[in-house]
């Protein structure tokens, strides 16, 4: 026995030296960086970064300081829904609930949950209103980042992160924002026809293509500058408008992983963009996700998925009591 470990010692030395430099190179991913918070709306995004974050492009050192953990656990859960709000939009998640994010809409097909993300707010006012939502509903996620225009990229991910770590058996998961009116009738139904074939590496919406980044720092369009070092191509890849998009349930991780090594750009669903050409997956284009306002008043949406312009709940509640009272 004595000879067999002698001869097998440099071999598990050089074994535990590989793994220690490993482990330096890309620390855990759940490793405590929450002091760190880039890249903030207004701050240098390599500002008080960890020697090790350096690293990593992207890193997401952020961890959630309001979770639902149990959202899904146990139950066949045929399509995830995941809102992106502004803190201080309690009255729009509240018509969201009532309306077609409700989640017991469609019996026998599996559970669809809905849940709400949302950055810190600097309003403690307003972080004390969002804990007692949370508290009466249990489906607020919230991660350790200011709540900003400029974030809405931290947001998604953190998106995609939660649904990997805390919804995998989701078979679909849909990402959308508040002012979206989801025909879910029509989407689930549109969902239950694809092929097993076609139900993974999915990306859903209205696809852009041809989109050209703005090169002017001081242009009329400066708002949306990006430097040739974030992206140096000259047409964008093509990507799903972020209002909303459905992905299958292999995507989540295959963007949030991709994302780690992505540099940082501020609009989400070009940055998604990005990361789908990195994977090499081509995004699919549905004409039913509507960029404009539909005004439903009838039966006749079946080839509506979704309808972008449902900014306040009076209207949300309008087009929900249309579309189930004369048409489901």
């Amino acid at each position: 026995m004595g000879r067999f470990c002698a001869s097998k010692a440099p071999q598990a030395v050089l074994a535990v030296c590989v793994l220690v430099g490993l482990l330096y190179v890309f620390p855990p991913l759940h490793q405590d960086v929450t002091s760190v918070e880039w890249p903030l709306q207004g701050r240098d995004p390599h500002q008080d970064r960890p020697e090790y974050l350096r690293r990593v492009p992207n890193p997401h050192p952020f961890t959630f300081t309001l979770n639902n953990p149990g959202k899904c656990k146990g139950e066949d859960v045929f399509l995830l829904i995941i809102v992106t709000t502004p803190p201080e939009s309690k009255a729009q998640r509240q018509a969201i609930r009532n309306t077609w994010g409700d989640e017991i809409n469609i019996p026998g097909i599996g559970a669809i949950r809905t849940i709400f993300a949302v950055g810190v707010s600097d309003d403690a006012g307003i972080q004390q209103t969002l804990q007692d939502e949370n508290e009466m509903f249990r489906d607020i996620i919230q991660e350790s980042f200011t709540d900003a225009p400029r974030n809405g990229t931290l947001k998604t991910v953190m998106c995609l992160k939660w649904a990997f770590q805390f919804c995998p058996n989701a078979k679909y998961v849909m990402k959308t924002s508040p002012d979206t009116f989801v025909n879910i009738f029509s989407l689930v139904t549109y969902l239950k026809g694809l092929p097993e074939s076609e139900a993974s590496e999915l990306m859903l919406g209205w696809v852009i293509t041809d989109k050209k980044p703005t090169r002017d720092p001081n242009g009329p369009w400066k708002y949306w500058y990006v430097p040739n070092d974030v992206f140096p191509g000259d047409t964008f890849p093509p990507y799903v408008w972020g209002f909303a998009y459905v992905m299958s349930n292999d995507m989540p991780w295959l963007l949030y992983e991709t994302s780690l090594t992505t540099k940082y750009l501020f609009m989400a669903d070009i940055y998604l963009g990005i990361c789908l050409e990195k994977l090499g997956i081509a995004p699919r284009h549905h004409s039913g996700f509507c960029h404009y306002d539909v005004n439903i008043n009838s039966c006749g949406f079946e080839w509506l998925v979704v309808s972008r312009g449902a900014g306040n709940p009076e209207k949300m509640t309008k087009y929900w009591k249309a579309l189930t009272s004369k048409c489901y």
